[in-house]
C-alpha cells in the first residue's frame, strides 16, 4: 500500500504492526495488512440504475414521514471502462499531485482486491492528548465567484453531522472542546459545509473512533436505524466504502473516512459515491449530485490517459 497524508509526502505501508496502519471496511471488523493467507475471488460491485436508485429514495422519504429517519446516505455504483494503458500507480501519483489536501492512497488485499481514492474527510487526527475531527456535509460545484448559497437543506444536514459530533465528544468525555464557525471547504470540483471540533482526550483512542464512526455523514440518524435501512435499499456492498482509513499510533492519529474512492477490476473500475438525504431532498438534485462527485476521479481518469 502506498499512501500520502495531507501535506505529507508519499510512504509506503508494507506491514501494519510497523507502521501502525488501520482500515475498516463499512461494518465490517478491521482487518491486517499482514493476513496474505489466501488470494479470495472478488468481483465488481454492479452499476447502479438511476431505477434503483430512485426505489431507494423512495424508500426514504417514505421512512422520513413516518417518523423513524431524521437523515439518510443513499450511496451508488458508478462502472467505468478502465483505459487500456491505466497505470495504478500514475493515477495514485496524480491524486495526489491534484488533490494535495486530500488523504490519498492505493492499496491491494486479497480480501478486497485493490482499491485507490482521496478523501478530504478527516476521522480523527492528533497527537498526545489534542485532537480534532470535523462535519462535513452539503455538496456544491466550484463556481469561479467563490460565491456560495446554501438552501435550508444543505445547512440541516450539516447541523445533524455536528450535532452528532457534540454528543459523542460529550459522551466519551473529551475536554476543553472548541467549535469553529461554519466554513465552506473545496474538494476537487465540489465545495462542502465544514465545521472544526478541537478537544483534548487522555484515553484510549479506538473506542472514540468506534463512537465516531460511522458519523452521520456516512450513515445517517439515527445511526443504527440508518444502516438497517442502507442495507435493506442499496443494491450493492460497500466494501471499504465510507469506511475508515489512516494511521494510528501512540504518537500520532491521522484518520479518513474513505470518499472518493474506486475499485480497480480487471476491465473496469467502480467508483462509490453518495449523498446526504433529508424529508427536503429532491430526487434528481441528489442523483446529479452523485455524477457531480464522481468527477473528482473521472476528470482525472481522462487527464491521465
Amino acid at each position: 500500500m502506498v499512501f500520502k497524508t495531507p501535506g505529507g509526502k508519499i510512504d509506503l505501508a508494507i506491514r501494519d504492526d510497523q507502521r501502525n496502519f488501520v482500515i475498516k471496511p463499512w461494518q465490517r471488523a478491521s482487518f491486517s495488512l499482514n493476513t496474505f493467507q489466501s488470494d479470495k475471488r472478488f468481483s465488481l460491485p454492479t452499476e447502479t440504475s438511476k431505477e434503483d436508485y430512485a426505489a431507494a429514495f423512495k424508500k426514504y422519504q417514505e421512512s422520513f414521514r413516518s417518523g423513524n429517519l431524521q437523515k439518510g446516505i443513499l450511496s451508488c455504483v458508478i462502472r467505468q471502462e478502465k483505459p487500456q494503458n491505466f497505470d495504478p500507480i500514475g493515477f495514485f501519483m496524480a491524486l495526489c499531485e491534484s488533490y494535495p489536501n486530500a488523504f490519498s492512497y492505493l492499496l491491494y488485499h486479497p480480501e478486497v482486491g485493490t482499491w485507490c481514492g482521496a478523501s478530504p474527510e478527516v476521522l480523527l487526527e492528533g497527537r498526545g492528548e489534542q485532537f480534532s475531527t470535523v462535519a462535513l456535509a452539503g455538496t456544491q460545484p466550484v463556481n469561479s465567484s467563490r460565491k456560495y448559497e446554501w438552501g435550508e437543506k444543505e445547512r440541516e444536514e450539516q447541523e445533524l453531522v455536528s450535532e452528532h459530533i457534540r454528543e459523542v465528544l460529550k459522551n466519551v468525555g473529551a475536554q476543553k472542546i472548541e467549535e469553529s464557525n461554519l466554513k465552506i471547504m473545496q474538494a476537487g470540483d465540489v465545495v462542502h459545509l465544514k465545521t472544526d471540533f478541537r478537544f483534548t482526550y487522555g484515553k484510549t483512542i479506538e473506542p472514540l473512533l468506534d463512537q465516531l464512526h460511522p458519523t452521520p455523514a456516512v450513515a445517517g440518524l439515527p445511526v443504527y436505524d440508518s444502516i438497517s435501512l442502507i442495507k435493506e435499499v442499496e443494491t450493492h456492498e460497500r466494501g471499504l466504502y465510507t469506511g475508515y482509513i489512516g494511521i494510528l499510533s501512540e504518537n500520532e492519529t491521522r484518520v479518513f473516512v474513505n470518499l472518493r474512492c474506486m475499485q480497480v477490476g480487471k476491465k473496469e473500475l467502480a467508483l462509490h459515491v453518495g449523498g446526504g438525504i433529508t424529508a427536503k431532498s429532491n430526487l434528481e438534485a441528489e442523483w446529479q449530485e452523485t455524477r457531480l462527485k464522481a468527477k473528482t476521479l473521472l476528470n482525472l481518469l481522462k487527464s491521465t490517459n
